[in-house]
């Protein structure tokens, strides 16, 4: 199609007001070619076609946003590390749009469950039971079969979440290998045969995983960056930013009255062996770092120059 014809189809046309001034107007003559898009709408949907095409490309693959105040509290409910191990186990298996938990597209069965967490039918029927009572889990019947899928208020597949809502999303392949690389330090370590609890950890402090640096803070969704200047940048002009948590702030977390801080140091110790987390001591307190592969909090599929930068830094540790 010519340009001439174009023109016929849409013009461009310069009114003259009474009062002296001019305004323009689009006049379009055939609607059913054209139609009028709002530029911020536009503009947004280009942004969120931005995001998909950078998580379509994310080497980390799929993920499940955890939802930041509901698992914050589960602090007061009486929760333990061994059930927050179990809900982290299932995370492996969340579907999207609240369908089912599955494996290779089949729903979970109890009798699944039970065998993926390694108890007998009873313990899981009765662990799930809780997890209904608490809202955590919904309970899915298919005639006489018994399905569940994860809470949209705690963790969502599929879906966004709503302007302002705090989350994390979690990785479920580097959630898959971070278990197995446990259930393997459990094997050798004979003499903890509950080790795969600690799991249940890093479910509990999900909402303490700072946004920008990815350490375990009171703060995390301070934005500790001025203009033009990055993460480390950052952290050298001013590291007194972030409001580390010590290991008795992480024992209340996980709901402990009584707080022994060799066993939280011990916890993170075998997360580090396991590659969830990096120990760091400054002026001999711990600072705890979290692999960007595992948790994350930002848009983008995790190749900036932090980013990288933290993940050379497991490197170098395993």
């Amino acid at each position: 199609m010519s340009n001439k014809d174009e023109l016929r189809d849409l013009q461009l046309e310069l009114v003259m007001h009474e009062d002296g001034g001019t305004s323009r107007r689009i006049i379009v003559n055939d609607v059913d070619k054209y139609a009028l898009v709002d530029k911020e709408k536009a503009a947004a949907w280009r942004k969120k076609m931005d995001l998909e095409n950078q998580r379509a490309k994310d080497a980390r693959g799929k993920f499940v946003i955890s939802k930041n105040e509901p698992i914050k509290s589960l602090e007061s409910s009486g929760i333990t590390i061994a059930d927050r191990r179990y809900l982290m186990q299932l995370v492996i298996y969340a579907n999207i749009n609240g369908k089912p938990l599955s494996k290779d597209g089949t729903p979970l069965t109890t009798t699944d469950i039970a065998n993926i967490w390694g108890v007998t039918y009873k313990v899981a029927a009765r662990r799930l039971k809780k997890f209904i009572d608490l809202g955590i889990i919904n309970k899915i019947s298919d005639k006489k079969i018994k399905h569940y899928s994860l809470d949209e208020n705690y963790f969502l597949m599929g879906k966004g979440i709503k302007p302002g809502e705090k989350f994390v999303k979690v990785f479920k392949t580097k959630l898959n290998e971070i278990i197995q690389n446990v259930a393997d330090l459990e094997k050798r370590q004979r003499k903890n045969k509950d080790l795969l609890d600690i799991i249940g950890l890093l479910n509990a402090v999900m909402p303490y995983f700072h946004y920008q640096t990815y350490y375990l803070v009171k703060n995390p969704d301070d934005n500790i960056l001025q203009e033009n200047e990055n993460v480390l940048e950052s952290l050298k002009r001013d590291p007194s930013q972030l409001k580390h948590l010590t290991r008795t702030q992480i024992g209340r977390v996980l709901g402990y009255k009584k707080v022994d801080l060799k066993t939280i140091e011990k916890y993170m110790d075998y997360l580090q062996k396991a590659g969830a987390v990096m120990v760091l001591l400054t002026k001999g307190k711990p600072r705890y770092l979290i692999h960007p592969d595992l948790l994350f909090r930002m848009d983008g599929n995790g190749t900036d120059d932090y980013t990288e930068y933290v993940r050379n830094l497991f490197n170098q540790h395993n």
